[in-house]
C-alpha cells in the first residue's frame, strides 16, 4: 500500500492563507518562499504590464505611477516589467537602494521606486525636485516608474508644498492635479506628463480565473499527490476533494467557482474591490480551510489524513471556508474578501422553500438538484444532523448542530443551484440579500456588449416602474413613462404626487426618453434622461445604479413598500428626481413666458398614472 505523501506545495500555499504569519505580504517574500519550499512560482496576472511598457517607450513616453490598495500587485507589476525589459536591473533586487536607476537604450534614464512608503525620508527629499520636473514635462532625459498607495502619494506632494520655499507652488500644483485624477478616476490630465494607473480598477473575470488556475493547475498537485494513499482511499482527501470542486468535471465548468466569480463581480460593482493577494487567500482557504482548531485554520497533509480517517468533513467544508467560517471573527474581518459573502448573507438569508426542502425533502425535484451531487458535503454530512434533530432526542446540542447544518447547506445551495429553476425561490440569488443579483449581472453583460435599446428595454421597464412607485408612493403599474414627482414645500412625507415637468417617455425618439447606459468611469449601469440628437445637448444627471439601488428598485417594482426597504435608497432617488427636474426645466429657460403648470398625480383604474394639470 502506498504511504502517505507530504506535498510541500500545501505548505507553500498556506503562506498565502489568512494566517498571521503569512509570508505573502510582499512580492519579494513570495519569491523567497518559493526557494525555501522548492516550489515552482504561482504566476498571477499583471494586467497593466503592456500599458506600462507602452507608456515608458517612444517619443511620447510618460512617467508611470501605480497606485491602489495593498495587495493589488504594484511591486509585482514593476518586477515583471523589469524581467521583460531590463533583467540586469533585477540582480540583487530589491537591494538597499530605494531608487533604482536604469540606463535606457534611447539614452534616457529610468528611475524606479518600487514602493514610495519604503524609501527613507532623505531619499524622498533628494528625489523630489527631479520627480516633480519629470511629472511637469520639464526633464525629457528622465522618466519615473513609481509604486505608491493613494495616501502616500498625496502626502508626499502635500508635505512638499507646505514646506515653503520657491518650489512650493509647483508641488502644490502637482498635488492638485493628482488629487483630481484620483477623484475623477482619470489616468491622464492636461499639464502633467503622467499615466496614473489605479490597480484597484483592474479587476476582471479573466483576472479571477487566472488566479484560480494558477493555484488549481499547479504541476506539483498531480506529480506529488498521485502516489498518496489518502488520495486513493475510500474516504477522499479533503484537500484534493475541495480542489476538485473548483475544477471542471467532464468538461462542465465548476458551478462553485462560477458563483464565486459572480459574487466578486457584484462586489466590484459595489466598490468592494478585492486585491489579487486577497483572491489568492480566498482560493487557498477554500482548499485548505479547517474549522477544527481556530489557532491552526489551515490543513496540512497530516491533518488532512486525520480528517479523512475520522470522516470529519464538517471541519473542512469548502462552502463554509469560502465565507471564512474556519477563522476567528477578528481574523475573518481582517480579510476583506470574506466580508463580501458576509454582506451577501450567504447561509443566513432564510428561504422558506429551500429550508422546507432541507427538512422535509420536498419538493423531490429540488431535493435531487442539490443532493444528487457530490455526497461528502451534501447528504453524508447533513442526513445525520437531520435525523438527530427530527428524532428529538439530542436536546439543545442537536438543535444547534442542525441549525449550523442548515446554514452550511444554504451556502452549498447558493454555489450549486443552477441560474434558472422551475422554482423561483430556488434560484441562487434568492439565498442572498440581493435577490436580483443575477439580473444585475445580466444587465452588466448586455451593457458591456453594447447591446441596443431593444435588449435593455426589459430592464428599463422594471426600473421605471420601480422609480414611479418609489417617487409617488402609489402602486403604479406605469412603466411607459417616468414621472419625476416630488412634494411642494417642506414636508416629511416620503412620497410626492406633484410633478412640475411632463412625464419622460420611456422609448421616445423625438422627445426626452429614458436611457440605460454604462458609466465610462465606474463601469456600472446608470439610468438617465436622454436628449434627442436634434436638440441642443444638455448635460443630464444620471442615477448611478449600484447593486443595492438596483435591488431596491427591482423589489419596489415587484411590490415592496419603498420606505420599508431602504431609506437611504429612497432619499437618493428623490434627490435624483429633483436634479433631473431642474435640468429639464433649465432646457426651457429661453422659451416664451407661459403660465406655470403643476401636475397633480393619481392612479387610474388599471394602475396607470394620471395627471391633473393646474396652471399657476
Amino acid at each position: 500500500m502506498n504511504a502517505q505523501v507530504h506535498n510541500r506545495l500545501v505548505d507553500f500555499l498556506a503562506t498565502y492563507g489568512p494566517v498571521a504569519t503569512s509570508d505573502s505580504l510582499c512580492d519579494e517574500n513570495v519569491r523567497l518562499a518559493e526557494g525555501e519550499y522548492g516550489i515552482a512560482s504561482i504566476s498571477t496576472p499583471a494586467p497593466r504590464l503592456q500599458d506600462i511598457a507602452a507608456e515608458l517607450a517612444g517619443d511620447g513616453a510618460r512617467n508611470v505611477i501605480l497606485t491602489g490598495t495593498a495587495g493589488d500587485g504594484k511591486t509585482y507589476h514593476i518586477r515583471r516589467f523589469l524581467e521583460d525589459h531590463h533583467p540586469a536591473a533585477l540582480i540583487g533586487w530589491p537591494g538597499a537602494e530605494g531608487v533604482l536607476r536604469i540606463a535606457m537604450p534611447d539614452g534616457r534614464e529610468l528611475r524606479v521606486i518600487r514602493d514610495l512608503s519604503e524609501i527613507s525620508d532623505s531619499e524622498k527629499v533628494a528625489e523630489l525636485a527631479s520627480f516633480a520636473s519629470a511629472l511637469l514635462g520639464e526633464a525629457d532625459e528622465r522618466l519615473y516608474l513609481v509604486a505608491a498607495n493613494d495616501g502616500q502619494l498625496l502626502k508626499y506632494f502635500r508635505d512638499a508644498a507646505r514646506s515653503g520655499g520657491p518650489e512650493a507652488g509647483r508641488y502644490r500644483m502637482l498635488h492638485e492635479h493628482i488629487t483630481e485624477m484620483l477623484r475623477a478616476e482619470s489616468e491622464t490630465a492636461n499639464g502633467v506628463s503622467l499615466r496614473l494607473m489605479n490597480l484597484s480598477r483592474t479587476w476582471s473575470s479573466a483576472t479571477v480565473d487566472a488566479i484560480f488556475d494558477a493555484v488549481l493547475d499547479h504541476p506539483d498537485w498531480d506529480s506529488t499527490c498521485s502516489g498518496c494513499a489518502v488520495a486513493t482511499g475510500n474516504n477522499p482527501c479533503p484537500i484534493q476533494l475541495n480542489r476538485s470542486l473548483l475544477m471542471a468535471s467532464n468538461g462542465v465548468p465548476s458551478s462553485f467557482r462560477r458563483r464565486l466569480r459572480e459574487s466578486l463581480r457584484l462586489a466590484a460593482a459595489n466598490d468592494q474591490h478585492v486585491p489579487i493577494r486577497q483572491l489568492l487567500t480566498l482560493v487557498v482557504n477554500i482548499i485548505l480551510g479547517d474549522a477544527k482548531n481556530a489557532d491552526r485554520p489551515l490543513l496540512d497533509c497530516a491533518t488532512a489524513k486525520r480528517r479523512a480517517a475520522a470522516c470529519d468533513y464538517g471541519s473542512t467544508n469548502p462552502y463554509n471556508n469560502a465565507m471564512g467560517r474556519n477563522l476567528r471573527d477578528d481574523r475573518r474581518r481582517a480579510n476583506r474578501v470574506f466580508g463580501i459573502f458576509e454582506v451577501l448573507g450567504v447561509g443566513f438569508e432564510t428561504n422558506n422553500l429551500v429550508d422546507a426542502m432541507l427538512v422535509q425533502r420536498e419538493p423531490k425535484q429540488l431535493y435531487a438538484t442539490l443532493f444528487g451531487q457530490e455526497p461528502t458535503y451534501g447528504s453524508n454530512l447533513f442526513d445525520p444532523l437531520r435525523r438527530e434533530y427530527l428524532g428529538g432526542g439530542g436536546g439543545d446540542v442537536a438543535i444547534r448542530n442542525f441549525r449550523r447544518g442548515l446554514e452550511a447547506q444554504r451556502r452549498r445551495a447558493f454555489f450549486l443551484f443552477p441560474d434558472h429553476s422551475n422554482f423561483e425561490a430556488a434560484t441562487p440569488w434568492r439565498l442572498t440579500i440581493f435577490h436580483h443579483g443575477g439580473e444585475y449581472l445580466g444587465l452588466l453583460d448586455v451593457l458591456e456588449a453594447n447591446a441596443g435599446r431593444d435588449v435593455t428595454d426589459a430592464f428599463t421597464r422594471h426600473l421605471v416602474r420601480g422609480l414611479n412607485r418609489a417617487l409617488t408612493g402609489m402602486m403604479a403599474s406605469d412603466d411607459n413613462h417616468l414621472w419625476l414627482s416630488g412634494t411642494i414645500g417642506k414636508t416629511d412625507d416620503p412620497s410626492g404626487r406633484v410633478a412640475t415637468v411632463e412625464a419622460v417617455d420611456r422609448t421616445s425618439s423625438t422627445n426626452l426618453s429614458v436611457k440605460l447606459s454604462r458609466d465610462p468611469v465606474t463601469l456600472r449601469p446608470s439610468l438617465g434622461v436622454a436628449v434627442p440628437k436634434l436638440w441642443e445637448q444638455s448635460k443630464m444627471p444620471q442615477l448611478d445604479l449600484r447593486p443595492l439601488l438596483f435591488e431596491y428598485l427591482m423589489r419596489v417594482a415587484n411590490g415592496s413598500l419603498p420606505a420599508s426597504f431602504s431609506r437611504q435608497c429612497h432619499q437618493e432617488i428623490r434627490h435624483y428626481a429633483l436634479v433631473a427636474t431642474a435640468a429639464i426645466r433649465a432646457m426651457h429657460v429661453d422659451d416664451e413666458p407661459s403660465p406655470e403648470v403643476v401636475r397633480m398625480l393619481s392612479l387610474g383604474a388599471q394602475g396607470e398614472v394620471q395627471a391633473n394639470r393646474i396652471e399657476i
